[in-house]
């Protein structure tokens, strides 16, 4: 199995602000803050008039639940903040963190955008040469309503060329999630297909 890639620090240039996103959810919870995720992965088995029992996997969200799938081939790592997938299994060479965000659905996609471009920097990989930003991306996972920033790096380490891709999603039930995929060039679309395909299988359970 590779190793995780590894982060660290670097500052890279500024680059033009997005055309205006609109934000979305506002269901915060009784306190007023919105429902903090916990990647800790529960099960729970829901009736069904046409046949056994189906058995959901899903994250607590506040009083919500999110419901996901976990795409073939890949090696899962949960954790309260933050969850890893490994795809070595699959072959590929790379990985994905979807986590917390730093942020609020308050604090605008578009008009913050370089605030959040800033915050993803830190954790660039130590000793990356030839580092390389695209423009942000509107709306990467345009998935259930959600609005999303995305911003991609390419770099090179260890004699390797690398693909670093963090996207901002406000989710409907009032909170902010950030994914992050790191892989080497070669596979970064299949990398970002199944972190699409990861995302899209997420939905909210009814109460």
């Amino acid at each position: 199995m590779k190793r995780p890639l590894l982060f660290s620090r670097l500052t890279l240039p500024a680059f033009a602000l997005l055309a205006a996103l609109c934000v979305t959810g506002d269901a915060h919870g009784q306190d007023g803050k919105p429902p903090e995720v916990s990647f800790v992965a529960r099960r729970v088995k829901e009736s069904n008039v046409e046949g056994p029992d189906v058995e959901r996997t899903y994250f607590p969200a506040g009083r919500k639940r999110i419901a996901f799938g976990q795409p073939k081939g890949c090696q899962f790592t949960f954790g309260d903040s933050s969850l890893t997938i490994l795809l070595s299994e699959a072959g590929l060479d790379g990985e994905i963190h979807v986590s917390r965000s730093a942020f609020t659905p308050e604090s605008d996609l578009a008009r913050d955008a370089l605030k959040y471009r800033d915050a993803a920097t830190k954790e660039m990989p130590n000793g990356a040469t030839n580092v390389e930003v695209q423009q942000p991306v509107m709306n990467p996972y345009p998935f259930n309503g959600w609005k999303s920033l995305g911003f991609t790096w390419t770099y090179a380490v260890g004699g390797r060329s690398m693909v670093r891709t963090v996207s901002y999603i406000n989710l409907e039930i009032g909170t902010q999630v950030m994914v992050t995929t790191l892989s080497v060039k070669k596979d970064a679309e299949q990398v970002g297909k199944i972190a699409r395909q990861f995302m899209s299988s997420w939905w909210v359970m009814k109460d």
